[in-house]
């Protein structure tokens, strides 16, 4: 066991139970919808891990440790299949889950059943012995495949977000208010946190005998609790107009594998999209997306996508907003925007973030907005 922390305690504690009352509020959130009920599970499930943390030392310090063997709530298995289907629920609107897929929570069921027998109790008081009982590794190994169940699921769930990211470009100009880019982040985190703490716990146990488990193991569980705290606050406030779009998606585009030199340019497309672009410059709409300039030419939308990019190649995010940089370039030029800022130039040629201007520009032209000014005042 480690030194009592109050102060340490007391902030996993506040962000422990603080994240399951968002798990609450999210799972009710109105319009009730299946993702919401994924992804308030995948928050109590760790929040569950600091509460439990807090719950043992404090039983420990009272001489009750014994109790807290019979209450143990830990469910390893259970973040992986929520953090999965999650990921399922927002990035498919269709998706549905069916009864097979409660398979995917059976080891989650075991798992809480083998917390309730003597293999698990005399394993993991065995752990604090100077010579580990057979129990012992029976837990362990438990919390490895724990560990690995978060791995893969979370490899998945990555996968299946950047496909949508893809398939978003495909559609939208704009994709600032629904993208789930923000989800990677919590992914990895919680992945990483998972691996890295078991790689240092064990190394710590079997080779260093437990000799600096003071120094990482309550600063870990911390910042566990802070970071699920706040993943279940940003789960909470996503917008419902973001989910609205997402469900308006009228289409999936497929993945086009093709090689510029082996795909005969359409040119009556060309021409028909140059010269709407050229002349009615649609991209300067903030909110175009790929059903409105559908609309423009007279085509659908699916068509349009995959002449876009067959003739381009380009993605239509991609395609759009390389014309609002030229817009930008060209407007910088002529010298008669000179009482607007570079952000509110950037705003007026169509786009709507200062982040995605930064890096949709520098990605096309490799320079940054004010790189490429300070260019155009070198040379003139």
């Amino acid at each position: 066991m480690i030194t009592s922390n109050p102060i340490l305690f007391t902030i996993m504690c506040v962000c422990g139970l603080q994240a399951m009352i968002l798990s609450g509020l999210i799972a009710f959130k109105h319009p009730r919808r299946l993702a919401n009920i994924f992804l308030a599970s995948l928050v109590f499930f760790y929040a569950l891990i600091v509460v439990n943390i807090v719950l043992v030392n404090v039983l420990k310090d009272q001489g009750l440790l014994y109790v807290f063997r019979y209450i143990q709530m830990e469910m390893l298995f259970g973040s992986g299949p929520a953090l999965y289907f999650y990921t399922k629920c927002i990035s498919d609107h269709k998706f549905k889950f069916k009864r097979s897929n409660f398979l995917h929570f059976l080891p989650l069921v075991l798992e809480f059943i083998f917390y309730r027998t003597s293999f698990y109790r005399i394993g993991s008081d065995g752990l604090y012995l100077n010579e580990l009982p057979t129990y012992s590794y029976v837990y362990l190994t438990q919390q490895w495949l724990g560990v690995f169940s978060i791995f893969v699921y979370s490899f998945i769930s990555l996968r299946i977000l950047i496909k949508h990211q893809k398939q978003l470009k495909e559609y939208y100009s704009k994709i600032e208010n629904i993208s789930l880019k923000w989800l990677q982040t919590p992914i990895i985190i919680y992945v990483s946190y998972q691996i890295l703490w078991r790689i240092i716990s064990d190394t710590d146990r079997f080779v260093f005998d437990s000799y600096y488990r003071e120094y990482y193991f309550l600063p870990n569980f911390v910042i566990l609790a802070v970071i699920n705290c706040w993943i279940g606050f940003k789960g909470y406030i996503q917008k419902e107009r973001d989910l609205v779009n997402l469900k308006s998606l009228p289409l999936k585009i497929k993945e086009q594998s093709y090689e510029k030199d082996t795909i005969e340019k359409d040119t009556i497309f060309l021409s028909k999209i140059n010269t709407l672009m050229d002349t009615q410059k649609p991209y300067l709409n903030q909110e175009l997306n790929l059903s409105m300039l559908s609309e423009l030419l007279e085509m659908k939308p699916k068509q349009v996508s995959l002449k876009i990019n067959q003739n381009f190649s380009k993605n239509f995010y991609d395609f759009v907003n390389s014309y609002r940089v030229k817009e930008f370039q060209e407007r910088v030029k002529s010298n008669n925007n000179q009482k607007l800022s570079l952000l509110g130039l950037a705003y007026d040629c169509g786009f709507n973030s200062k982040s995605t201007f930064n890096s949709v520009f520098k990605k096309q032209t490799k320079l940054t907005p004010t790189q490429y000014i300070k260019t155009l005042k070198n040379y003139s």
